[in-house]
């Protein structure tokens, strides 16, 4: 039986929710962007020991690369662009508004095809597709994948491992939430 684990990453250091103007948002998502975990999230108990026979996997972004090595205690085994978060995308609208509020706002414009400067929803699960493959492809050479990587994407890998027939045996979103499938070889 093979098995994809995807993990979202610990709470960053940037998940604070100020009230800011369309300008502080966009400060606020390359500040979230940077941040590495908070010392206070800490991963389940027993995850690392969990993962001990896998090949770790992790998105570049710091809050990720960051999770791994305060999971497992090492590096991971690979760092693939492809599973970095989907873009948050910013739209300037003339109020203040809490960042997390601004968050869901901006996802519901990028949702439904209003442009931004970042990746349309359409390529970012495009690229959820193929990063879903790359980790097939992964776990057809080691078994057992374990990916460090975010919410949105996870969410979009999960679905297109699920198409491609892959078994949902658990599924998280939250900080630290594990989502596990399992295919027969």
């Amino acid at each position: 039986m093979r098995e994809i684990v995807l993990i979202r990453h610990g709470k960053p250091k940037g998940a604070t929710n100020p009230k800011v103007s369309a300008a502080g948002f966009a400060r606020w998502v390359k500040q979230y962007n940077a941040s590495t975990i908070d010392r206070q999230s800490q991963p389940p108990k027993g995850l690392d020991q969990s993962l001990n026979k896998h090949f770790v996997v992790t998105s570049p972004l710091p809050r990720a690369t960051d999770s791994v090595q305060c999971c497992v205690k090492t590096l991971p085994n690979l760092t693939l662009e492809i599973l970095r978060e989907m873009d948050i995308p910013r739209y300037k609208f003339p109020f203040k508004l809490n960042a997390y509020t601004w968050l869901v706002l901006n996802r519901i414009c990028w949702f439904a095809g209003l442009s931004a400067k970042v990746e349309s929803f359409k390529t970012a699960k495009d690229r959820a597709k193929t990063a879903a493959h790359s980790l097939i492809e992964l776990a057809e050479k080691h078994d057992n994948v374990a990916v460090f990587g975010h919410g949105m994407m996870n969410k979009y890998i999960a679905k297109e491992l699920s198409n491609a027939g892959w078994n949902f045996s658990r599924q998280g979103n939250h900080y630290w939430g594990i989502t596990i499938l399992k295919q027969c070889h």
